[in-house]
């Protein structure tokens, strides 16, 4: 007595086995070194450049606390990395930041009071939030041991500034 009940786990494993051998489930790969360093540096240069477009543009106190604050934790960031960095051959930081950030970057720079202090606070937070993840995802599945070791001692510093971008105020 065969029922449709007993036949459809067997159809379920093969429409996931199907699914897994297509491509379209795939176990996530581990980020590559040159990759995680690559969007690091590029994070912490967007961090120092676009707190010292909010020092200079902005006239809320809590951007621009955020702003101070963003600053030292990205510098501390790339100073950490850089001496990573120093000691190695098959890797090397980026000298300026990705299209995507410098086109963020000429956008706030293009921008003016409430106008600026929005696109900041926005940028903020999508930007602090990719860094997060990032960090705690090569803190988790990364490959080499030395950025595993500073993406873990990073982590909480991106976890707090992703927190910190979420807590400002929308319409200063």
């Amino acid at each position: 007595m065969t029922s449709k009940h007993h036949r459809f786990p067997g159809a379920v494993a093969l429409g996931l086995l199907a699914l897994l051998s297509s491509g379209i489930v795939r176990a996530q790969q581990p980020i590559p070194a040159q990759d995680f360093v690559t969007q690091t540096a590029v994070a912490n240069m967007f961090g120092v450049e676009s707190a010292t477009l909010a020092l200079h543009k902005s006239n809320s106190p809590a951007i621009k606390d955020f702003a101070h604050r963003l600053a030292d934790d990205h510098a501390a960031a790339t100073s950490s990395l850089r001496r990573i960095i120093a000691k190695r051959s098959d890797i090397a930081l980026p000298d300026r930041p990705d299209g995507r950030h410098l086109d963020l970057l000429r956008d706030l720079a293009d921008k003016q009071g409430t106008d600026f202090d929005k696109a900041y606070v926005d940028a903020q937070r999508s930007t602090h939030h990719e860094s997060a993840a990032l960090m705690e995802r090569y803190a988790s599945e990364g490959t080499d041991p030395e950025l595993k070791s500073f993406a873990t001692q990073t982590l909480p510093v991106f976890r707090d500034l992703d927190r910190k971008a979420r807590e400002l105020p929308v319409a200063p």
